[in-house]
């Protein structure tokens, strides 16, 4: 029974220790200045898949969060589909990367008060 307690305590410190490494991978990648937003084509090659198979994405994907449509055509939220490949087998991690970027948002953000 130890033994298996070890084990699971070990398990939990590594996957700990994986959440921490995404997490510093992910906020390096932001500080790239990479492009927040792109096309299809763009959306396409950040994920290095066809254009096909970005479309086909869209099921996994949530609207008004990692993509909006401006008129008829879809923009990608470039920085969160990069997140989203880091983290295909880690739907957790993804979900806190989400809530981070909604909370960077300035509608919300907290207002200052004037006197």
């Amino acid at each position: 029974m130890l033994r298996l307690l070890n084990a699971l305590v070990a398990i939990a410190s590594a996957l700990n220790r994986q959440a921490i490494a995404q997490e510093r991978i992910a906020a390096a990648l932001e500080s790239q200045q990479l492009p927040e937003t792109g096309d299809k084509n763009l959306a396409a090659q950040v994920l290095g898949v066809s254009i096909r198979q970005v479309e086909r994405y869209h099921d996994s994907w949530i609207e008004g969060v990692h993509y909006i449509y401006e008129g008829r055509k879809p923009t990608y939220n470039l920085a969160l589909l990069r997140d989203w490949k880091a983290n295909k087998s880690n739907p957790t991690a993804h979900r806190r990367a989400v809530m981070a970027w909604q909370r960077s948002l300035p509608s919300n953000q907290n207002q200052r008060r004037r006197a």
